[in-house]
């Protein structure tokens, strides 16, 4: 009986990790009420995020592609480098699209690790790379992982800490049709999409990029950073 728990409780999370089913958001959304996994919205509006940039080679790219189908997007970018890429920062903003803070690489050590000083420091250095002002901001930790001391300390400087709901582990260089399959199963009003550009090699999210922004537009979506996705939602009840 045990072993038929455990291997249920396995498949359970095996589910939840490759599927995402958007029934299961809800869990999460209870249990993590600090970090905004989608947004509660009638509007036709899908958030799209990048990660880890930016990328001399690949922003580029996803730039360009963006710009062909008219949509806009949320660029996760990793203070240091951000300092490096200057010009593309300025790039991504003058295309229209948001920037978000995704702290600095993972040489500094886990997000987890570091002290509420060091955590405040660190985003405080990769919030003056940017450029963020003082108002609404969004933040990413690297990994999805950090402690609810840190959430708290980021939400009270402007920050809202947003994962997503549509994730297809591009990191891992799955299949390009699980890709295209994971997101576009999910794209419904207030959904929040996360690919990367700043990996080493994110070829196949890119190949995957226009299916998903045309399969969006036949739906009738559109594709918006996520402090827009924000602004539409609905009051709570």
């Amino acid at each position: 009986m045990l072993l038929i728990l455990l291997c249920t409780l396995v498949a359970v999370v095996l589910v939840v990790i490759f599927v995402q089913p958007l029934a299961a958001v809800s869990v999460l959304e209870r249990l993590t009420p600090q970090v905004t996994y989608r947004v509660r919205t009638k509007l036709p509006l899908i958030a799209l995020s990048f990660d880890d940039g930016p990328h001399p080679i690949y922003t580029p790219q996803v730039l360009e592609i963006l710009k062909l189908h008219g949509a806009k997007a949320t660029f996760f970018l990793i203070g240091d480098r951000a300092w490096r890429h200057p010009e593309i920062v300025a790039r991504i903003k003058a295309d229209g699209h948001e920037v978000g803070n995704h702290y600095q690489y993972f040489r500094h050590g886990l997000v987890l690790l570091h002290s509420d000083a060091a955590f405040v420091r660190n985003l405080e250095d990769v919030q003056r790379t940017l450029g963020l002002g003082d108002g609404q901001k969004v933040f990413r930790a690297p990994g999805g992982l950090a402690r609810s001391s840190q959430l708290r300390l980021a939400r009270d400087r402007g920050y809202t800490c947003a994962l997503g709901c549509a994730y297809p582990h591009d990191p891992a260089h799955p299949p390009l049709q699980y890709i295209r399959w994971l997101i576009e199963k999910n794209l419904a009003p207030g959904t929040i999409v996360i690919l990367h550009d700043g990996i080493p090699d994110p070829t196949r999210a890119i190949q995957a990029l226009p299916h998903i922004l045309a399969e969006g537009r036949k739906r009738g979506l559109t594709f918006v950073s996520i402090g827009e996705l924000l602004a539409a939602r609905e009051p709570p009840k």
